[in-house]
């Protein structure tokens, strides 16, 4: 475990989170995990007898399974508005997202993961995972299929201080300038036909908490960048 001066500290007890900050990242969990069974579905009939595909979706079965159990878990670990900070390696809660999310099964879908060495912060697990995981989910979605996730930190030091970038990154087809300006970070505004308009909103918000920022870049036909950004001093 790194050495940090504070690492004998116990738990940080943060002022109460926004109030939909939790069941926002809630709701795009299970919407994930909806439009995964959902896709399984449409597949089952023409592809039942193929032996590639049964493995396929017991592999995403199990999946779904485990990701609503560990949700189970965290909500009544996690039933009170404190946000209840621990020292955390944002290295490892991408790495459980990306385990949450699983890519690799969702159709043609590349992943790349580039990560570097950080110092741990003081974090909820539970609210990053989940934001980490529908960041995801959405890049996944916007693919539909087919294209390249990538995933990366990076600690950036500027005027003495270090902070950590947590990138999300998609192939998908993009949003438009005008969108990003005036429409991306508000509640209820989205570019997906079925989608809640949920998820910068709830980002910005799960960032602000741990006292960092999101920014996100796009581009029409050249895909989507979630950038979190934390401080690490």
């Amino acid at each position: 475990m790194k050495s940090d001066r504070a690492s004998n500290r116990g738990p940080r007890r943060a002022r109460p989170a926004p109030a939909q900050a939790g069941p926002n990242l809630l709701v795009h969990e299970l919407k994930g995990l909806a439009c995964r069974l959902d896709l399984l579905q449409q597949n089952l009939g023409q592809r039942f007898d193929d032996p590639l595909f049964k493995q396929t979706m017991l592999d995403v079965l199990d999946g779904a399974v485990g990701r609503l159990q560990r949700l189970a878990r965290d909500l009544r670990n996690h039933e009170s508005q404190l946000v209840v900070k621990l020292r955390v390696d944002l290295n490892q809660v991408l790495d459980d997202a990306i385990s949450d999310t699983q890519p690799e099964l969702v159709g043609d879908v590349a992943l790349f993961a580039d990560y570097v060495e950080t110092p741990q912060i003081w974090g909820d697990g539970f609210l990053l995972r989940c934001a980490f995981s529908c960041a995801i989910d959405n890049a996944l979605e916007s693919m539909q299929g087919e294209g390249v996730l990538t995933v990366s930190t990076r600690l950036i030091t500027r005027g003495g201080r270090r902070r950590i970038t947590v990138e999300i990154a998609d192939t998908g087809p993009g949003m438009s300038k005008e969108f990003l300006r005036e429409q991306l970070f508000r509640p209820f505004s989205t570019t997906k036909e079925s989608g809640m308009g949920l998820g910068a909103y709830t980002f910005r918000q799960v960032a602000t908490l741990h006292g960092g920022s999101v920014r996100i870049l796009s581009e029409e036909g050249v895909g989507t960048r979630v950038r979190f950004h934390f401080p690490c001093d």
